[in-house]
């Protein structure tokens, strides 16, 4: 098929961005071909051999092993605070110049509103001890978790079938909030928390390249992957081939929740793509059968309520975020000029949310603090809250609106965007 139409020239005829891409793999296999990596790491116009360390780099090795063979530009700049000390790093693999442009549109000048924020919030962060906040977040997933599980338990060990149901959805309901909290730890290095979404079912490799390198990276453009692989289901950009259902029927999508997280372990185990840590999605149904007296039949129909249960709530409150309120950029809206300093791009793309209640348990399991999360996706999400200031008044100097929005208007925003077809003006660029 031929590729979605894009605002940016850059993507107007490229494999990556055909309607056939229909998983992760797809997507960084059409990256290792268009990238002009040459089965090396590129960064801006510079290929480097990391292949000596892979197993060295502190982030953990999967980062590296994923990447290869593409351009790690956006990745490398932006989970990175200290810029200084990785590029001191990095120059001992360089091997050539590269001999093709880069195929985004993003730039990160050093006096571009990027380069200024991130300045700003590595001086910020120097003054604190990270692991004095970091433990904040464990307790939270760690708490979300253990309370799934025990949950499990209490399916298995009810009678009444009715009870059993009832209380599977309640227990989908909390690992699906458990899931988004947990998603914070497949950003960061190598940990064993963030195995915590493969109970949903969520493949933690084939995340990383969907939602960190293609969702972060490229949010609500036609490299996005969360933008594209649910078409022509749900269709975001605003274009006039969204399908007569998405049109007509906008509020109907959520039927469709229940069966989207299953239906990408689905596609992965058909092209053969699965790995070990796949078998942590038996976890839940090991526990609904052995500390209870559920048939083998009645625990798998526990199993299927409390994991669409799980699909639905993390894919309602992913999509409630700030990323598809009709005002932010969708790609199909007009640009001005054929690159975007990568930070401006990331506050175009998402609205600002009014918090009602600041407490970290209730921000990290509905996507709080979006757009700084976005912009510094490296960051354990308990010390987000310490860069709020600082990103406000860089914000004001660049002359960027935080005009902030009910979550109840974001919500309703995204089928607002669904029926959506006339582009939006540009932006202003400072």
């Amino acid at each position: 098929m031929a590729p979605r139409t894009s605002s940016w020239p850059v993507w107007s005829n490229i494999s990556s961005t055909d309607n056939n891409i229909k998983s992760a793999d797809d997507w960084i296999e059409a990256h290792r071909m268009e990238d002009g990596a040459e089965t090396l790491w590129r960064v801006h116009d510079e290929l480097y051999d990391l292949e000596p360390w892979i197993k060295k780099h502190p982030g953990g090795p999967q980062w590296l092993e994923i990447t290869k063979g593409t351009d790690i530009t956006e990745l490398f700049v932006t989970y990175h605070l200290n810029t200084k000390m990785v590029t001191d790093v990095i120059r001992k693999f360089y091997v050539r110049q590269a001999v093709t442009p880069r195929k985004s549109p993003f730039t990160f000048k050093p006096d571009g509103f990027y380069n200024v924020l991130k300045s700003r919030a590595a001086k910020q962060l120097s003054l604190v001890k990270p692991d004095n906040y970091t433990i904040k977040s464990m307790l939270v997933v760690d708490t979300y978790i253990l309370v799934t599980l025990a949950l499990c338990i209490g399916v298995s060990l009810t009678q009444n079938i009715l009870h059993t149901l009832i209380l599977a959805v309640l227990t989908g309901a909390v690992l699906g909030l458990g899931t988004v909290a947990s998603h914070n730890f497949t950003h960061l290095k190598d940990n064993w928390r963030m195995y915590y979404v493969q109970l949903s079912m969520i493949s933690v490799r084939e995340w990383r390249i969907s939602h960190v390198f293609s969702h972060h990276i490229f949010t609500n453009t036609v490299q996005d992957l969360e933008m594209t692989l649910l078409y022509p289901f749900i269709h975001w950009f605003p274009t006039d081939d969204k399908p007569f259902t998405v049109r007509l029927f906008p509020f109907l999508t959520p039927v469709i929740y229940p069966f989207i997280i299953p239906g990408q372990l689905a596609i992965r185990t058909f092209k053969g793509k699965n790995d070990i840590a796949d078998l942590l999605i038996f976890v839940i149904p090991a526990l609904l059968m052995l500390f209870g007296q559920l048939t083998v039949i009645s625990a798998l129909i526990a199993w299927l309520f409390i994991v669409m249960t799980s699909s639905f709530m993390f894919t309602f409150v992913g999509f409630s975020a700030p990323h598809h309120f009709p005002d932010n950029f969708h790609d199909g809206d007009n640009v001005n000029g054929e690159h975007m300093d990568w930070g401006l791009h990331q506050t175009y793309t998402s609205v600002e949310r009014n918090e009602p209640i600041d407490n970290i348990f209730l921000t990290m399991a509905t996507f709080g603090d979006h757009t700084l999360h976005h912009l510094f996706p490296a960051l354990d999400h308990s010390l987000i809250p310490l860069l709020q200031d600082t990103f406000e008044d860089t914000c004001k100097e660049f002359g960027l609106d935080l005009t902030q929005k009910s979550a109840v208007t974001i919500a309703r925003g995204q089928f607002k965007q669904l029926v959506r077809l006339t582009p939006n003006d540009p932006k202003r660029i400072p």
